[in-house]
C-alpha cells in the first residue's frame, strides 16, 4: 500500500501532441529529482478500435500524471519540486483545467506500471467515481466484496489497482479536489482491453451499478497508454 498524487490536465485536443512532448521532458527531469523512491508515470489517452458497446460516459483529459510513493512523507517533502516541474505544463497553451489529488493505492492484482517491478508500459482503463457517496464506507465495503470478483473474471486484464481518498494534500498544482474512488484495469496490449470491453462479463459490472449503495456525480471511463519514467 502506498501514496499516489493524480494531476490531471483537461483542454484542447489539438494541443495534445506538443504538450505531451513537453510532459515528458518535464516528468523525465522530475524523476532524475526525486530518485528511486517515487514513481513517476505519464498516461495519455488511447485510441483502441471499434466502439464501445455500452453507454458509458467517457472521461476526455489530455493527460494523467501520476506520482507514486511509499507514504505521505515522501510526497510532503518532494511537494514544492513537483509543483515546480507542473508550472509550465499547468499553464501551456490548450490547458483549460489542471486539478490534483492523493489517493491511497493498493494493487489489488499486482502487475501495475507503478511497480518498479513489473513492466513500464500497458494500456490502462480508469474509472473514475466522483461521488460523493450517502455512506463512503459502506460503498467500498459493497464494491469491495461484490463488485471486484466481477472484474476479477474480466479476460484479459494483468493487474487492478484501487485508489481511495486520503487527508493528504496534494502539491500545489492547478486546484485540489476529491475523489470517491479511482479503479485502473492494467492490460497488456489494446487487443486485450477491446477483448475485455465486448465481454459478458464487463456487462455483468455494469448491471451491478444498479446495486451499489447510494452515491452521487458522474462515472467516467478512459482507456490510456501509460509509461513509467525509470
Amino acid at each position: 500500500m502506498g501514496l499516489s498524487c493524480f494531476i490531471h490536465l483537461h483542454g484542447n485536443t489539438a494541443e495534445a501532441t506538443s504538450l505531451g512532448a513537453a510532459a515528458e521532458r518535464e516528468l523525465q527531469q522530475l524523476k532524475r529529482k526525486l530518485g528511486p523512491s517515487m514513481a513517476v508515470l505519464l498516461h495519455t489517452p488511447l485510441a483502441v478500435a471499434g466502439a464501445d458497446p455500452l453507454p458509458v460516459a467517457q472521461d476526455a483529459r489530455l493527460m494523467l500524471c501520476q506520482l507514486y510513493c511509499p507514504d505521505d512523507g515522501a510526497l510532503t517533502s518532494a511537494s514544492e519540486t513537483i509543483a515546480a516541474a507542473f508550472s509550465g505544463l499547468a499553464s501551456a497553451k490548450g490547458v483549460h483545467d489542471v486539478h490534483a489529488h492523493v489517493m491511497s493505492t493498493e494493487w489489488l492484482r499486482s502487475g501495475s506500471p507503478e511497480d518498479a517491478r513489473a513492466p513500464g508500459e500497458a494500456v490502462s482503463f480508469f474509472v473514475q467515481y466522483d461521488g460523493p457517496a450517502e455512506n463512503p464506507a459502506a460503498f467500498h465495503a459493497y464494491y469491495r466484496s461484490h463488485h471486484v470478483p466481477i472484474v476479477f473474471r474480466m479476460p484479459g486484464i494483468r493487474s487492478v489497482t484501487y485508489y481511495l481518498p486520503t487527508k493528504t494534500p496534494p502539491p500545489p498544482v492547478g486546484r485540489a479536489v476529491d475523489r470517491l474512488q479511482v479503479v485502473q484495469a492494467v492490460f497488456d496490449s489494446a487487443d486485450d482491453f477491446v477483448k475485455m470491453r465486448q465481454s459478458a462479463e464487463r456487462k455483468e459490472g455494469l448491471r451491478d451499478f444498479d446495486n451499489y449503495p447510494k452515491f452521487e456525480g458522474p462515472v467516467t471511463h478512459q482507456v490510456m497508454r501509460s509509461r513509467r519514467f525509470d
